[in-house]
């Protein structure tokens, strides 16, 4: 398999697990929104979502042929025929990106948000009846 496509199989299929996890009957507790901080591997943006640092470390062949023709591959045993005379060389690629988990169940967050959407128009009343207060005083 081409390294480019072990790449993106593997992520494709990160991201389907949690889908369908998530469409279990505990689907509401996976990537569900919390308030706090994660650990070393989670990042919450709360604009963004929760992402997730996936870390490989593959093993890759550069193969050339006589035929001038390259590839990188991730490595694996087998058999090959023929007659064509080849060089490979086996190497370590190792690398990390965040990938955006799909959202989880974000009933917390909602009720969260709400409330804190009522105690701020809570405290703009309070500064607005404060000031008419403080204008008919003066008048």
């Amino acid at each position: 398999m081409d390294l480019d496509e072990f790449i993106s199989e593997t992520l494709r299929q990160i991201l389907s697990g949690v889908s369908k996890a998530q469409e279990t009957e505990i689907g509401k507790n996976v990537n569900a929104a919390f308030p706090g901080v994660l650990g070393s591997n989670l990042s919450v943006l709360p604009d963004f979502g929760v992402f997730a640092r996936v870390d490989f470390d593959v093993a890759v062949t550069a193969e050339s042929s006589v035929g001038g023709k390259g590839s990188i591959r991730v490595w694996g045993l087998g058999a090959e025929g023929g007659k064509d005379s080849r060089s490979q060389t086996v190497s370590r690629v190792v690398f990390a990106l965040p990938l955006r988990l799909p959202d989880g169940d974000q009933t917390q967050r909602q009720r969260a948000d709400a409330e804190k959407k009522r105690q701020a128009d809570e405290i703009k009343a309070s500064q607005e009846k404060y000031r008419r207060d403080g204008e008919l005083g003066r008048v």
